[in-house]
C-alpha cells in the first residue's frame, strides 16, 4: 500500500478538524515549485471534486537565482497547465525593491509575495489561500522564537490559519518525511532551492545540525512533540487575547491612526503576565506589525519608568510615559516644521492653534497654554517653529541662558517629541516654549506699555 491514500486521509481530517476549507470554496495555492508546495498542489488536486473546489495555482518568481528562479516558474505554468488548473505569476526584482525600502530581501521578499497573494484573491473572488508550510517547518519557527526569547505567540508556531482567515496551512499535520514519501509515490516533479542546504541561514542550521542531534539524543519525537506544544501555547494566546480584550475598555483613554492612550494607573493593576501581552496586543494593533516579545520588554521598562522614558516599537512609532499615560505616537507626525505669522491673529495648523491678541492687563492663569508678554519685545512678524540644535533661551526667573536641549531633559520632555512642541522666536530669539516657558526678556515689568495674550492650542490636548 502506497503513502498516498493515508496522506489524504490524514489531509482531509486535518482540515475538517480545523475547517479550514468549505465546500465549493476558491481556492489559491501559493505554489513555488519546490517539493512541499507540488505535494499541497497534487493533494488538493486530488480532493477537489469531491469538495467541489475550484483551484488556481500562484506563483511569486523573486528574481533573486537568476536561470534557476525562471525554472521554477516554467514548471509551475506547465503543472498547472497539464492539470487543467489557472495560474498567476508576478515577477519583481526583490533586492532591488529591498534596498529602497531599506528592509531585509527575506522581509521584502514575504511582503511581495503575500501582497501579490491579497490582490489576486481579492480580483478572483477566491475565499483562501492555501500555503505549503508543514509540520517540520512548525517545529524549526518555535526552536528560532525560544532561542529568540520570544513569549506566547512566538511559542504558538506557525498558525493553522491567519486571523483574517484567509491564509491556510493544510499541510501542518505532516512531516518533512510523509511529504517526501508522498511526492515519491506520486512521481511528483518538483524544483531544489540550492538555498535550502546553506547554513549561513538560522532555519537551515536548526533543520540540518540542531534538530537531527535533539532526535538523535533526546527526542526522536521531536517534530510531534513540538506539534503538541504549539497547540497549547496557541490556546494560551486565544484565552490571553480573550482576557486582553475584557481589560482593555477600562485602560483605554484614547485612540485614533496616530496614537493611542492608557491609562497608567488602571494598568499597573493588572498582573505582569497580563500587562505584558495588553502592550504585546496594543503595539501589535498599532503598528501592523509583529512585535517580538523583546521589545515587550522594553515597553514595561518604559511603563515603570520616569516621565519622559519612551522606546522605539516601529520604524515610525514609539511608545512613552507622559505622567499617568502611556502613549503609543506614530513618528511621522514629528517632522520639522515652520510657519511665518504677523500678531494679533489666529492661525490653525495641522498639529496646533495658534493666537495673539491684545489685552488690557495680563490676567493670572493656570492654564500652561496661555502666557502674557510685553508687546514691546516683538516684531510684527514672528516664526513658529519646532526646535533646533543649539537653541537657548533665558527661562523666566532666572539670569543665566540655558540650552533647550537641557531644558527638555529637565522637564523629561522624550528626545522624539521635542520637534513637536512650538517654539516662538522674534528677531532671532526665542520668547516663549509653547505651553511650557517664557523667556524672562519679554516678561510683563513695571515699564511695560502694551501687552500682548499668546494662547496656544495642541491637537493632542488629551496627552498631557
Amino acid at each position: 500500500m502506497t503513502s498516498t491514500e493515508p496522506f489524504l486521509g490524514k489531509m482531509r481530517r486535518f482540515i475538517r478538524d480545523f475547517r479550514l476549507i468549505d465546500r465549493g470554496e476558491k481556492i489559491i495555492l501559493a505554489v513555488s515549485g519546490g517539493l512541499d508546495s507540488m505535494v499541497m498542489l497534487d493533494a488538493l488536486d486530488n480532493i477537489k471534486r469531491e469538495s467541489q473546489l475550484t483551484l488556481s495555482v500562484a506563483h511569486f518568481n523573486h528574481q533573486l537565482r537568476g536561470i534557476e528562479a525562471d525554472r521554477d516558474e516554467a514548471l509551475l505554468r506547465s503543472v498547472a497547465l497539464a492539470r487543467g488548473l489557472e495560474c498567476y505569476v508576478e515577477r519583481a526584482n526583490t533586492r532591488a525593491v529591498a534596498e529602497a525600502q531599506k528592509l531585509s530581501v527575506e522581509e521584502c521578499g514575504r511582503n511581495l509575495r503575500y501582497a501579490f497573494f491579497d490582490r489576486l484573491r481579492s480580483s478572483l473572488g477566491s475565499q483562501k489561500i492555501a500555503t505549503a508550510h508543514h509540520a517540520d517547518d512548525n517545529a524549526e519557527t518555535i526552536l528560532f522564537n525560544l532561542f529568540r526569547g520570544a513569549g506566547v505567540h512566538g511559542l504558538s508556531g506557525i498558525p493553522v490559519r491567519r486571523n483574517d482567515q484567509s491564509i491556510i496551512r493544510p499541510l501542518l499535520f505532516a512531516t518533512r518525511k510523509q511529504i517526501g514519501e508522498y511526492a515519491a509515490d506520486r512521481k511528483l516533479s518538483y524544483r531544489e532551492d540550492a538555498s535550502n542546504a546553506d547554513r549561513q541561514y538560522t532555519r537551515n542550521f536548526l533543520r540540518h545540525d540542531v534538530i537531527p542531534l535533539i532526535r538523535q539524543n533526546i527526542n526522536p519525537n521531536l517534530i510531534r512533540t513540538l506539534s503538541r506544544t504549539a497547540e497549547l501555547f496557541d490556546q494560551l494566546e486565544d484565552y490571553l487575547k480573550e482576557q486582553v480584550g475584557k481589560v482593555m475598555p477600562g485602560l483605554l483613554v484614547a485612540g485614533s491612526e496616530g496614537s493611542v492612550i492608557l491609562d497608567l494607573t488602571a494598568f499597573r493593576v493588572q498582573p505582569v503576565f497580563l500587562q505584558e501581552h495588553v502592550l504585546l496586543h496594543a503595539a501589535r494593533e498599532f503598528t501592523a506589525r509583529e512585535i517580538d516579545f523583546g521589545t515587550v520588554k522594553t515597553m514595561l521598562r518604559v511603563a515603570g519608568g520616569e516621565t519622559g522614558t519612551s522606546c522605539s516599537i516601529a520604524k515610525d512609532a514609539v511608545f512613552y510615559r507622559n505622567r499617568d499615560q502611556l502613549i503609543f505616537l506614530r513618528n511621522n507626525r514629528l517632522t520639522p516644521f515652520q510657519h511665518r505669522i504677523e500678531l494679533k491673529r489666529i492661525y490653525q495648523f495641522d498639529r496646533f492653534g495658534f493666537g495673539s491678541a491684545a489685552s488690557a492687563q495680563a490676567l493670572l492663569s493656570t492654564d500652561p497654554n496661555i502666557e502674557f508678554v510685553d508687546a514691546d519685545t516683538l516684531a510684527p512678524e514672528c516664526l513658529l517653529r519646532n526646535w533646533k540644535e543649539g537653541d537657548w533661551f533665558i527661562p523666566l526667573g532666572m539670569q543665566e541662558k540655558k540650552k533647550l536641549s537641557d531644558f527638555f531633559i529637565d522637564e523629561k520632555i522624550p528626545l522624539f517629541q521635542k520637534t513637536a512642541i512650538p517654539i516662538l522666536v522674534s528677531n532671532g530669539e526665542i520668547v516663549w516654549i509653547c505651553g511650557m516657558r517664557l523667556d524672562e526678556r519679554h516678561k510683563i515689568t513695571s515699564k511695560t506699555v502694551r501687552i500682548l495674550k499668546l494662547e496656544y492650542t495642541p491637537r493632542d490636548a488629551r496627552i498631557e
